[in-house]
């Protein structure tokens, strides 16, 4: 009797059960097949349903990802400029050349020195010893007025008048040479007739200085 009863209470319950509890879960298809009294679905819904999962899946927009900033650069300053140094000035040499010519200056048809030309004179005979010159030619002219001859004789009595002064100054005379050149070689070139003062002149020539020779031992 008891067997009986468990019987029909079993059956009762299968009977209250809802059709839920009769699905199947299936994880590989991803549905609940109904093993029960709900129907199973066909081949072609299952399809469908795999179908429509993959397009879900394609339309699925995938997320960015996060943004890193780039590490920042380390500023590196350049090298400093190269200062400019201006190279040492480069002193001048500055060479002092001795005069070698000198020239005195006569009034008309005179032979006698002025002071102006006694004071060249000196200045001659001081530069003739300090650079030691030991040939020295006194070359007299005159200008344009006059003979030839009359002017010849002039020139060379200019030249002896500066020979006799640079004695007096303490030159050996024995070093000194004079000419005459009359009117032919004029500082200023003129006509026949023409008094012209720098014509009237007398050239003092030092020569070329002497060389120093060296004592070989």
């Amino acid at each position: 009797m008891k067997k009986a009863i468990l019987s029909v209470l079993l059956l009762s319950a299968v009977i209250a059960s809802p059709a839920s509890a009769n699905y199947f879960s299936n994880p590989q298809v991803g549905v609940n097949l109904n093993v029960g009294s709900a129907p199973n679905p066909t081949p072609s819904q299952l399809r469908l349903l795999g179908e429509s999962r993959s397009v879900i899946a394609e339309n699925v927009v995938p997320a960015a990802p996060a943004y890193v900033a780039p590490p920042a650069e380390t500023y590196v300053a350049p090298p400093p400029a190269e200062t400019y140094v201006a190279p040492p000035p480069v002193a001048e040499t500055t060479t002092v050349q001795t005069p070698r010519d000198f020239m005195v200056f006569f009034d008309f048809d005179r032979s006698n020195l002025t002071p102006e030309a006694r004071e060249i004179v000196a200045r001659a005979v001081d530069t003739a010893k300090q650079t030691g010159s030991v040939h020295i030619v006194v070359t007299g002219h005159t200008d344009t007025v006059g003979s030839r001859r009359y002017n010849q004789a002039l020139s060379e009595r200019r030249a002896m008048s500066v020979k006799r002064e640079m004695m007096r100054d303490g030159f050996n005379g024995a070093m000194i040479a004079t000419l005459g050149r009359n009117f032919s070689e004029p500082l200023v070139p003129t006509g026949p007739g023409v008094r012209e003062p720098q014509n009237r002149r007398a050239v003092i020539d030092l020569g070329t200085p002497p060389v120093a020779m060296l004592e070989m031992e």
